[in-house]
């Protein structure tokens, strides 16, 4: 990288624009307020309430209630009954506390209600599931006070939201939603909304803006991933060599090359971009000092949804790509293997297996890649959303598998 290289990175319009973001004065980081679930449950309470001064009505809690029925296929929700509830009713409130009948003091996080429908959210950002010293989850009392009580006609929905995809609910009756998904289905929209006020998407891209910020070494939701696609699909060889130099340094800090100098001076912006790229390369900082909360194939592998030599394939544009998990025992890691038109491995020179990933978005890529360069086909693939593309030779999709942990 050259001086007139990095110029034309940090000059650019998009660079810029997510600087701007990120100095953007945050008035929850001001107050101290950023992560505590009481705060985020007080948050999502105003923005689901129908009567709030967001001025969207029900809007926030359709998307909310679309999500939901997006990851719950089976579920017994419908748009056709959304569409027929009278939402504006619904009325929230947070900490609804109660007692079980063997005396546990019990406090549900968002509670909303009206005479069709009962919506119960369990809010985790940094805390675990709270057993009461009994070996009863919290999200089965919340559930069983919510049947013993709701009206004749009420349909119960059960959330457990949380920025952690690994973090499952001791209530299976509970349909998991991440801080990401909550971000992109419901805040995001609502910020685009052309109804919204001049205050209302203050505040909701203020709360965007503090999603950012880390909790056990990730950030809550990734806010930019847009226009860090848009930086990088600009000036990817330069971003490549920035983390490259900063990855194998001894000391980055001290470091004189250029590239680690941009780093130091740009070191949140950058740390974004790399952050945002799970489905190009990156999905964590130089260092891996902070990473993106993806659920990796040793994950599945330890949950018992995949296991050493699971096939998958995936048809793209009309041609079958193939590829097998690999599970190390000596690292106790699970990878995805490339594998060829014959179903065997691809090897280096030395005779080595080459091609594991951790992701299968870049397995992806890189094998309809070299596909398309083997048959002179010049264009190229840059993203991919690889775990909705590659099935197992059940038709199952790794979406569904990491859905199902």
């Amino acid at each position: 990288m050259n001086i007139e290289q990095a110029e034309e990175l940090i000059a650019s319009r998009q660079f810029q624009q997510l600087k701007y973001f990120q100095e953007k004065t945050n008035v929850f980081t001001i107050v101290g307020q950023t992560h505590t679930e009481h705060w985020h449950s007080s948050f999502m309470c105003w923005l689901l309430d129908p009567n709030s001064s967001l001025c969207l009505g029900h809007y926030p809690l359709v998307r909310l209630l679309s999500l939901y029925m997006i990851k719950n296929e089976a579920g017994d929700l419908s748009l056709e009954t959304v569409f027929g509830m009278n939402l504006d009713t619904m009325r929230f409130e947070t900490e609804r506390t109660f007692n079980t009948s063997d005396g546990k003091k019990r406090s549900i996080d968002v509670y909303g209600e009206n005479d069709e429908l009962v919506l119960v959210i369990e809010n985790k950002v940094k805390a675990r599931e709270n057993m009461n010293g009994t070996d009863v989850g919290q999200t089965k009392d919340y559930r069983d006070y919510v049947e013993e009580h709701r009206k004749s006609g009420q349909k119960v929905i059960c959330l457990f939201i949380t920025p952690d995809p690994k973090q499952k609910p001791y209530d299976k009756s509970y349909t998991q939603i991440t801080y990401q998904e909550f971000y992109d289905y419901v805040i995001a929209k609502c910020i685009e909304h052309p109804q919204l006020n001049k205050d209302g998407k203050y505040l909701l891209e203020q709360y965007a803006n503090n999603l950012r910020e880390p909790v056990h070494g990730s950030p809550m939701a990734l806010v930019n991933t847009r226009l860090c696609n848009e930086i990088y699909d600009g000036h990817s060889e330069v971003i490549d060599e920035i983390f490259d130099d900063v990855e194998k340094s001894s000391s980055y800090l001290e470091d004189s090359r250029l590239t680690c100098v941009v780093y130091r001076h740009y070191q949140n912006i950058l740390d974004e971009i790399f952050l945002s790229l799970d489905e190009k390369k990156f999905g964590r900082t130089p260092k891996s000092n902070i990473q993106r909360r993806i659920v990796s194939f040793t994950d599945l592998y330890n949950a018992g949804k995949i296991r050493n030599g699971t096939e998958f394939i995936m048809e793209y544009d009309g041609v079958c790509h193939y590829a097998v998990a690999e599970y190390d025992p000596q690292d106790n890691e699970c990878y995805m293997l490339l594998l060829d038109d014959e179903h065997q491995p691809y090897h280096n020179a030395k005779g080595e297996k080459i091609g594991f990933y951790k992701a299968s978005s870049q397995a992806g890529i890189d094998a309809i890649n070299i596909y398309r360069k083997r048959n002179n086909i010049e264009s190229k693939i840059e993203t991919l959303n690889g775990p909705a593309y590659w099935k197992t030779k059940d038709g199952i999709t790794i979406k569904t598998l990491i859905d199902s942990l």
